[in-house]
C-alpha cells in the first residue's frame, strides 16, 4: 500500500516495514535484539528465543521483498547485557546469509553497544533520495522532506465494546514524518495521542489500511 501520492514507490508492509521500490530498500525499526537476555541478566525469568525468531522473520522478509538494501531505523540492539555469545553467533549467521548491504541508523540503544558487530554500516541518519531521510527519533527531523523514523513503537487503541478495546501496532504519518511500528516481538509500545491531522495505518487481514479517526480512542 502506498498512501502517499507525493512520494511514489513507498509501500507499507503488513510485516511492520516499509519498502522503497525506487531503490529496492527495505526499512524496519526497533528490533531490540537481546532484550530478553538483558532482562534475564537482571533476574527476570523471561524466556529465550525472541531475538533468533526476529532475525529469521527479517531474513524471510528480505527474501520476500527481494530487497537489495536493508536499513534499520534505529535500535537494532537493546543493551550490552543482551549481547550474548548465542546472539552474536546468530547475527553473524544472519549477516552472512543476507548477502545485501545493511545500514543501521543509530538509535539511542545502539550507541551503548561498543563496538558494533562487524558487517554493519552505522550512520546518524541516511538520505536515500533528495527528498527522503531515515532517522531514528521523530524529534530529529530536519528540513522540508519526508522522514521515516522509529523510536515511538506506535500503538493505536480501537474500542470494540463499552469497556474493551483493541491495541494494534500502527504506522503514523504526522507532519511529513512516517513513524513505523517496532519490528521486534518483545518491544512493547506506546499508545498514540492522535492529532486531528494525523494519518494512522494498521495491518488487518493481510493488508495495510488507513483508520478513520472516528474509530480511534
Amino acid at each position: 500500500m502506498n498512501p502517499f501520492p507525493d512520494f511514489p514507490g513507498i509501500s507499507l508492509l503488513t510485516e511492520s516495514a516499509v519498502f522503497l521500490a525506487n531503490n529496492s530498500t527495505l526499512i524496519v525499526a526497533d528490533i531490540h535484539l537481546g532484550k530478553s537476555a538483558a532482562f534475564r541478566a537482571q533476574g527476570l525469568p523471561v524466556p529465550e528465543g525472541d531475538s533468533i525468531r526476529d532475525l529469521a522473520r527479517l531474513a524471510a522478509l528480505v527474501r520476500k521483498s527481494q530487497a537489495r538494501h536493508l536499513v534499520i531505523a534505529g535500535d537494532l540492539f537493546h543493551a550490552p547485557t543482551g549481547m550474548t555469545p548465542a546472539l552474536e553467533a546468530a547475527l553473524t549467521d544472519f549477516m552472512s546469509r543476507l548477502e545485501i548491504p545493511v545500514t543501521l541508523v543509530l538509535g539511542n540503544h545502539d550507541v551503548k553497544i561498543q563496538p558494533l558487530p562487524p558487517g554493519l554500516t552505522s550512520v546518524p541518519h541516511l538520505d536515500l533520495e533528495p527528498h527522503l531521510r531515515v532517522i531514528h527519533d521523530p524529534a530529529h527531523v530536519s528540513g522540508d522532506r519526508l522522514h521515516i523514523a522509529g523510536h515511538w513503537h506506535p500503538i493505536v487503541k480501537i474500542p470494540d465494546g463499552k469497556r474493551t478495546s483493541l491495541r494494534l501496532q500502527c504506522f503514523l504519518f504526522r507532519n511529513r514524518t512516517l513513524v513505523i511500528p517496532a519490528f521486534g516481538s518483545f518491544t512493547g509500545g506506546s499508545i498514540l495521542n492522535v492529532r486531528p491531522d494525523d494519518r494512522v495505518f494498521v495491518a488487518l487481514r493481510e493488508q495495510v489500511v488507513e483508520l478513520p479517526q472516528a474509530l480511534i480512542c
